[in-house]
């Protein structure tokens, strides 16, 4: 789901995070000068550790460099709702109506492979994520969207997929206080801690040899020669892969990403811990990730310490950030939404609110792709929200197709292209759209 970076943990020295409240590990330190390798990772969120992690597996010998601006688990791969669930790209009915169902039956397809994927290295790494098979459903609060996943569930069914229309007795046995919800959409779908699972990633890389530095932000790109200039120096390779969305405009030679990549901020709030009459009246046995239909206020989930998190409320990041004043009106905002899910959790107040940046396009679809013809350097990123999963199952795909053991796959590298708007046309028009949705999205109690 939703990716999202803290608002109140900007030092590098020491984070702490909902999902890492302490460290778990030493920073691993900038480079002291220049470097030359063969390959060289900027972004150690999960496509980059992935991508990393799967050329040591399939060329132990390679020389592999990740760099990370920050530190490894405390950026938006790791703060996101750690809800690994399939789909890709927009809703299923319009993939089948611009693309046909044979492109949307591959995609959906390729997401659950993803999921899969990630719990299998989650398995052979040994890392402690928390992981758990719980599903994800996607719910209605209002009839519009009621019928809206009645047709969708049609769709999955028509193109051979497991995704079941639950009605509102089904969602009560669950969900004893969800009276609200019209019906909803049952996906596969794991629950874990994702700064957790960058963390163990990260580790598993390391013990293959990937040479990492974090708090290295890469200021100017050239071309011509694949040399990446650093704090420090320049770090000279052959091959060169951004996986990494937040800031990917302010590096010099880069700013035409500007134009596909846009800025989006996502706010998310936790709880303060729920009372056992509270937990015994909305029930949640199943600790299933809930995906809202409507198009603002998107994941809740509840965490092992019988907190809630809840997250959404998307808005326009000018120039990459969010001032004071939006994360002030926005965030805490969130915990207003439960209600509508649990009339019973009306006077919640929140333990803890952030924000941070999607990478997000204007068509929904992630953008994978060489950046020239001899595949030399590569962007990986975008996804819209849907990044857990699938960030993993593309670092392996471009691992093994630049070791030259597999070719790339159709999705999501061939997905269409988003077109790219003249800054000052976004700043006017993005804003405009998102007020629209979160307009179009209320709900009156």
């Amino acid at each position: 789901m939703a990716s999202v970076a803290p608002f109140h943990e900007r030092r590098v020295d020491a984070p702490s995070t909902v999902w890492l409240p302490f460290p778990l590990d030493e920073a691993a330190p900038a480079p002291a000068g220049d470097i030359t390798c063969e390959v060289v990772i900027v972004g150690g969120g999960l496509t980059g550790l992935s991508t990393a992690l799967h050329l040591k597996m399939v060329e132990p010998r390679l020389d592999v460099v990740l760099l990370e601006a920050g530190r490894i688990g405390y950026g938006a791969s790791g703060l996101n709702s750690g809800q690994c669930a399939p789909r890709i790209g927009p809703a299923i009915e319009r993939q089948v109506r611009s693309l046909g169902p044979d492109f949307a039956h591959a995609a959906y397809a390729y997401s659950l492979d993803a999921v899969e994927l990630t719990a299998s290295l989650v398995n052979t790494c040994a890392i402690d994520c928390d992981m758990h098979a719980a599903g994800q459903w996607q719910v209605a609060l209002r009839d519009v969207d009621a019928v809206a996943l009645e047709r969708r569930a049609a769709i999955y069914r028509a193109l051979g997929f497991d995704v079941p229309l639950l009605g509102a007795d089904a969602i009560r046995a669950s969900l004893p206080d969800s009276r609200r919800i019209c019906n909803a959409i049952a996906f596969p779908a794991r629950l874990l801690n994702p700064g957790r699972l960058c963390i163990g990633l990260k580790r598993a890389a390391l013990e293959r040899g990937v040479r990492i530095f974090e708090n290295t932000r890469v200021s100017r790109f050239a071309r011509d020669t694949g040399t990446l200039h650093v704090r420090a120096g320049s770090i000279n390779a052959s091959r060169v892969v951004f996986a990494v969305d937040g800031g990917i405009g302010g590096i010099g030679g880069l700013g035409g990403f500007r134009r596909a990549v846009l800025p989006v901020a996502a706010f998310a709030a936790v709880t303060r811990p729920l009372s056992a009459v509270e937990r015994d009246v909305i029930g949640w046995r199943q600790g299933q990730g809930l995906y809202d239909a409507r198009p603002m206020f998107n994941f809740l989930r509840p965490l092992a310490d019988g907190r809630l998190l809840i997250g959404g409320g998307y808005r326009y990041a000018r120039d990459e950030k969010v001032d004071l004043d939006l994360h002030a009106r926005s965030a805490p905002d969130l915990p207003g939404q439960l209600p509508l899910f649990f009339p019973s959790l009306r006077p919640i107040t929140a333990d803890a609110v952030w924000h941070g940046l999607l990478g997000c396009t204007l068509n929904e679809w992630p953008i994978v792709k060489a950046l020239d013809a001899g595949r030399r350097f590569w962007h990986v990123g975008a996804w819209n929200g849907h990044g857990v999963a699938l960030a993993v199952a593309a670092g392996r795909d471009l691992a093994h197709a630049m070791a030259g053991h597999t070719a790339i796959p159709s999705v999501p590298w061939a997905c269409p292209r988003a077109t790219g708007l003249p800054r000052a046309v976004v700043r006017t028009v993005l804003p405009l759209y998102l007020g629209w949705l979160r307009h179009s999205s209320q709900i009156t109690i």
